[in-house]
């Protein structure tokens, strides 16, 4: 009997998480249950009875089966002329089982982990592309997948053949030592070890961590929650900017000789939260409040990470990316393809610091903050949603200087 914490010690998923630059997943099980426990059945026996139908007859060990991917993979070597036949048919039964499969908890709490740290993620199965785009697509997530290696067409690449997972590392253009795969079967286990990647195993049924430690899996977890934890605390990016982030309100920018004006979250009226309420009031993407003799900046709408780049005198507000190296990348790009729209102006005495609009603005020590360094003067206020590729969404704010009339200042040209 193998006893898994003698095998496997604590500290191990640890160790393969900080090495990990890239992390593979598995589809039907870390991600999601395409098939419930009677819909595998029942697709299995459609399949049978389409190769029945085209007067084959099945081996005695398949008359029976419960797998559907094992039919499918048994028939290149029993009726190899049905494969396109027989895989077209498993295509549609993925299909229209992704529309309704349930998410695995805790698998986004994974992917979490991994966009927060840096990691590109790729989907590695022997499902369909189009099954998994249709899941993906039902909530806008395939834009957190670096890449989707889905089956082919050739039932022989399959995994445990590590031909899908060396597709996805050229993919991602990265090492299989660089590499962890999680997956919740023998065959993920074997396609890994035989791609020289690191395989956690995901046991969601009794008796699996068993079967994948004896497979040979690195590490094991029963809850994709853990392992989200565990990512969470490695390999912790140095950030290349400052970024500040919000507990879910909006931002703002508040001129230097004015903080100690902003109450913040303050409930000094029993009737609102203060200046937290007003900010939280703003429209769209930019607005303006007074603060005392002067006035603040309100970055609204999201409650996303945002930096700021003096020399170009532009707010980066990260929407969603794979990471912030990508963001970086990227920003010349949004630059050049941004539809600025006016959106007012602000006047300022001079620098001003961005921070979370429920603090007030003299207790910075308690949250995070960056220095808009900005001239005293009024700027004109512009804003742009960009998506320079299709895994990255920002929202640009942008001060020009407003020396001429905001006619003419509308026409200022900016680029990289």
């Amino acid at each position: 009997m193998v006893t898994i914490e003698a095998e496997r010690p604590p500290d191990r998923l640890a160790n393969i998480a900080e090495r990990a630059e890239v992390v593979l997943v598995d589809f039907d099980g870390p991600i999601c249950r395409l098939f419930g426990s009677k819909a595998a059945p029942r697709v299995a026996a459609d399949l049978r009875q389409l190769i029945l139908s085209r007067g084959v007859v099945l081996p005695d060990e398949l008359r029976d089966g419960n797998d559907p991917l094992e039919l499918f993979r048994a028939t290149a070597v029993f009726a190899p002329e049905l494969v396109g036949v027989v895989g077209a048919a498993l295509e549609a039964a993925e299909v229209e089982a992704a529309a309704s499969a349930e998410t695995t908890i805790g698998a986004f709490d994974m992917v979490a982990a991994c966009l927060a740290t840096g990691r590109p993620l790729a989907i590695v199965s022997n499902n369909s592309a189009a099954a998994i785009d249709a899941y993906l697509g039902r909530r806008d997530r395939a834009r957190y997948f670096a890449a989707v290696v889905g089956r082919g067409e050739h039932p022989d690449l399959l995994k445990p053949n590590p031909a899908p997972v060396v597709q996805a590392l050229q993919a991602l253009k990265v090492a299989p030592d660089a590499a962890v795969l999680v997956g919740d079967s023998a065959t993920d286990v074997a396609a890994a070890r035989a791609a020289g990647v690191a395989c956690v195993g995901y046991a969601n049924k009794p008796g699996k961590a068993e079967r994948l430690a004896a497979a040979g899996a690195d590490a094991i977890v029963t809850d994709m929650t853990d392992l989200a934890g565990v990512l969470a605390r490695t390999r912790r990016p140095v950030s290349q900017l400052p970024w500040v982030d919000s507990g879910g309100g909006p931002l703002i920018a508040v001129p230097t000789s004015a903080l100690g004006e902003w109450t913040g979250a303050s409930m000094d009226d029993g009737d609102s939260w203060g200046d937290y309420d007003r900010a939280c009031q703003v429209d769209g993407y930019i607005g303006v409040l007074d603060v005392g003799a002067d006035q603040a900046l309100v970055l609204a709408d999201e409650p996303a990470s945002t930096t700021y780049l003096p020399d170009r005198r532009i707010f980066v507000r990260w929407i969603y990316a794979n990471s912030e190296a990508e963001v970086v990348r990227l920003v010349p790009r949004a630059l050049k393809i941004a539809d600025w729209k006016d959106a007012g102006t602000w006047t300022t005495s001079g620098p001003a610091q961005l921070f979370d609009s429920g603090y007030t603005g003299d207790g910075l020590e308690h949250t995070t903050h960056l220095t808009v360094d900005v001239a005293a003067g009024t700027y004109l206020i512009r804003t742009a949603s960009v998506q320079p590729d299709r895994r990255t969404a920002l929202v640009l704010v942008q001060l020009v200087e407003q020396t001429q009339p905001v006619g003419v200042a509308e026409q200022v040209r900016t680029g990289p």
